[in-house]
């Protein structure tokens, strides 16, 4: 359970007491007033509590492999990696021409949405975009504001991109996106 659920629940049961304490403690109207904003604080807590619930990280389902493999030493997929280096989630990039990375929020739809990283915060909306041509993938920056760096494997530098030039991908690079960090593999 992440820390926003944890405060939702501290506050239902905040509420919960504010509204015992207005039934059994608080004489006459003022009781009565504590009783509703305990039950208004619960209700709405617990509401927030139950929807969070729906929207925890998860894994997404791979793609059903294709009948035909990938050649060898094509990149078949881009990985979320926490702080240890170790995958969270992965995208298919086999079988498809671009992405849009971001976040989802709302009327936006995202190829590659990284709205419940952990440093979703950093990442903007429509941050960057990864487009495959010649046979080689590529990553472009869509002007956002935190930036997007490339650790190439090859040298292990990082090299900050700039809005609108593309840089070319190898197996094994990592995408800084923002604070959040993604391996192509």
């Amino acid at each position: 359970m992440n820390g926003k659920r944890w405060m939702d629940l501290l506050l239902i049961l905040v509420g919960g007491a504010m509204a015992w304490i207005g039934y059994f403690e608080i004489e006459a109207f003022y009781g009565w007033i504590f009783v509703g904003i305990g039950l208004v604080e619960m209700l709405w807590f617990l509401r927030c509590f139950v929807k969070d619930k729906g929207n925890m990280p998860r894994p997404m389902p791979r793609q059903q492999e294709s009948a035909v493999p990938p050649p060898s030493g094509t990149m078949t997929e881009l990985v979320l990696l926490n702080e240890q280096d170790q995958p969270l989630t992965a995208w298919t990039l086999y079988g498809r021409t671009g992405l849009v990375i971001g976040r989802d929020v709302g009327e936006n739809q995202v190829d590659v949405n990284l709205n419940h990283s952990a440093y979703a915060s950093t990442v903007e909306v429509e941050h960057a975009v990864l487009n495959y041509s010649g046979e080689s993938w590529y990553i472009e920056d869509l002007a956002s504001k935190n930036g997007v760096s490339v650790q190439k494997r090859e040298d292990g530098r990082k090299y900050k991109l700039a809005a609108g030039k593309p840089c070319k991908l190898a197996t094994g690079d990592i995408l800084h996106i923002g604070l959040v960090r993604l391996m192509i593999r």
